[in-house]
């Protein structure tokens, strides 16, 4: 009997998602629990495993398309008996062929056999498909079988031109078209003012010098980002407005008792921010470890969703880029994000001489909104603190 697997609610509000990747083609067979297809939804790699055993009749998406949840992925012959009615029967070439033929092999040979998504690859490709021989079973034209007559990979984009001249049209897919849904959804919600500040943090890097030692010691790699989070964190409990969200519908500013500080990090395939849960009850080595862990897993794409979820306020540093200041994008629905610029030496006034003093720049974007100037400068002022002391760090335990 054939059975239908349509794409899962796989939680977390995940509404629709891109066919990455078919692990199992048509015409194999799949034993239930088997993984049959990977996808990617909100920014994370999902793998779904097949709910049946037996034969995949027809996957229904091609690689590259955005399906909704309850869209059909896939028909699968579950598993029987023989049927008599398919014995085999030999020709006289002594070959062996079934009875049986489908409709897609009585076809006649010049007709193409190919998904709309695969007719309209090959129109973007240039390419004729009657003119394609078809891989695929009975005779289909896959996404291959396109990129072969093409001659280039589907990675590379197809060269077009406008009026004034060449241009080279790159479709906007995977965890690019998610974090510009994401930027547009911010921008259209959010009312953003940004405020700059420099912390001196020349007597925290001489702690951080000192204790990295004890932390390569244990396999750590003790970066500024921990000691970040533990000035912001007091930060967030004196104003808990930047620890927010704010309900447009009802007009209610929910003050979050929790801090979950969301840190985004740089991938091969865009940017991802990756949540480090109760940051308040963490020392700052797990605080180190739990960055490298989770980095690591954000860049090679094995992070899980729930690790991408329920962050409360975001970090980004872009000063691992050579920058100084931004406006970055508050990370929607939260009310506020930190940008940590390129930390450099600096000449300042002390005590009425030139000193030269390690700075970090600071650029706090807050949603007016819900956050006045005066709460967003209080912030960042007792970031500041902490940071340029950071003996306040260890009088505040965790």
């Amino acid at each position: 009997m054939a059975k239908e697997f349509k794409l899962p609610d796989v939680g977390e509000g995940i509404t629709e998602a891109e066919i990455v990747k078919w692990l199992v083609k048509e015409g194999d067979s799949v034993k239930e629990d088997q993984d049959l297809v990977e996808i990617e939804t909100d920014k994370a790699l999902v793998t779904l495993p097949s709910p049946h055993s037996g034969k995949v009749l027809k996957h229904h998406a091609a690689e590259g398309d955005i399906l909704k949840v309850g869209d059909l992925l896939s028909t699968i012959e579950e598993a029987t008996e023989p049927s008599v009615a398919a014995e085999p029967r030999k020709e006289d070439s002594g070959t062996v062929v079934g009875i049986l033929q489908t409709a897609e092999e009585m076809v006649t040979p010049s007709a193409v056999l190919a998904t709309p998504a695969i007719r309209l690859m090959a129109k973007e490709l240039r390419v004729d498909l009657t003119r394609v021989k078809g891989t695929g079973p009975g005779g289909r034209t896959t996404r291959e079988d396109v990129e072969r007559a093409a001659g280039k990979l589907r990675a590379k984009p197809a060269e077009d031109s406008d009026s004034y001249g060449r241009v080279e049209r790159v479709p906007l897919r995977g965890m690019r078209r998610t974090i510009a849904k994401h930027m547009a959804e911010a921008s259209l919600r959010v009312a953003p003012v940004t405020i700059w500040e420099d912390a001196d943090i020349t007597d925290l890097e001489k702690v951080r010098a000192k204790e990295r030692k004890v932390a390569e010691q244990k396999g750590i790699k003790l970066t500024y980002l921990p000691f970040v989070i533990k000035a912001v964190v007091p930060a967030l409990k004196a104003h808990p407005r930047l620890n927010a969200t704010l309900d447009d519908q009802l007009g209610v500013i929910i003050l979050k008792k929790y801090y979950n500080i969301g840190l985004a990090v740089d991938t091969p395939d865009g940017l991802m921010v990756f949540v480090i849960r109760e940051a308040d009850q963490k020392t700052m080595l797990d605080l180190a470890m739990e960055m490298g862990v989770l980095g690591e897993k954000a860049r090679s794409r094995k992070i899980e969703l729930p690790e991408l979820k329920g962050s409360t306020f975001t970090i980004t540093n872009y000063g691992v880029f050579g920058a100084s200041y931004g406006t970055p994008i508050i990370n929607y629905p939260e009310v506020a994000i930190l940008g940590i610029g390129k930390i450099e030496d600096r000449p300042v006034i002390r005590e009425g001489q030139i000193a030269i003093r390690k700075i970090m720049p600071l650029s706090l974007v807050f949603d007016h909104r819900v956050i006045d100037g005066v709460e967003a400068g209080g912030f960042l002022n007792v970031v500041i603190r902490h940071l340029e002391d950071p003996d306040l760090m260890l009088i505040e335990g965790k």
